[in-house]
């Protein structure tokens, strides 16, 4: 072997060392679901999961739930909850604290649920089944399905104060209950979240 090829072989055996230790390295674990941690300065899961735990609660204790269940002979209302509307200037997975909401009203065991977002997905399986593809003893009827009593629906809004390195960002969020039949809302309350935030030389 030459001389020359010896050198190339040296050159790139080099090379190829360097690019190993070059390499970052990369290393993972496991967190905690539940355990609150703030990685940047924007709204969170674990800022989703507490204002649906707490408005939800508020929501399941003010009179309008007693007074159906006693005027309906003890049953439970059936409840469609409607996506949260995100009225902030960043973007929110609201759909997260959508399901949240919706997780919280099943589990309470107070209400019965209608998933909204499933319903045209019901509606197709039903064509089929009438399609005559499928046995008449199993295949299910249109018109059977139950109607909603009331509609819980969500709106996130903030407002963000700068001061050199801080910032403040004031999160609202609004969960109301309207009665389907007449229109009235039955229940209205608020969640504040307030984040304090500190960055040295930001300009955020």
């Amino acid at each position: 072997m030459s001389r020359s090829a010896v050198s190339r072989i040296f050159l790139l055996a080099a090379v190829f060392a360097g690019s190993i230790g070059c390499t970052p390295a990369f290393e993972g674990e496991y967190s905690d679901p539940n355990k609150a941690e703030i990685i940047d300065d924007k709204w969170n899961e674990t800022d989703a999961r507490k204002t649906a735990d707490i408005l939800v609660r508020a929501c399941l204790e003010k009179p309008w739930l007693g007074g159906y269940t006693k005027s309906h002979k003890g049953e439970r209302p059936v409840v469609i909850v409607d996506n949260v509307e995100n009225a902030t200037d960043e973007h929110i997975d609201t759909k997260a604290l959508t399901d949240f909401i919706q997780d919280e009203l099943i589990n309470s065991g107070k209400v019965r649920f209608i998933d909204k977002g499933r319903r045209q997905k019901v509606l197709d399986e039903i064509k089929f089944q009438q399609s005559g593809v499928v046995n008449d003893k199993t295949k299910k009827k249109t018109g059977n399905q139950i109607g909603s009593d009331f509609m819980v629906g969500g709106r996130i809004s903030s407002q963000v104060h700068t001061q050199e390195g801080r910032k403040t960002v004031t999160y609202q969020t609004v969960l109301t209950l309207t009665n389907i039949e007449t229109g009235e809302i039955e229940f209205s309350d608020k969640h504040l979240i307030k984040k304090s935030f500190k960055r040295s030389g930001a300009n955020w």
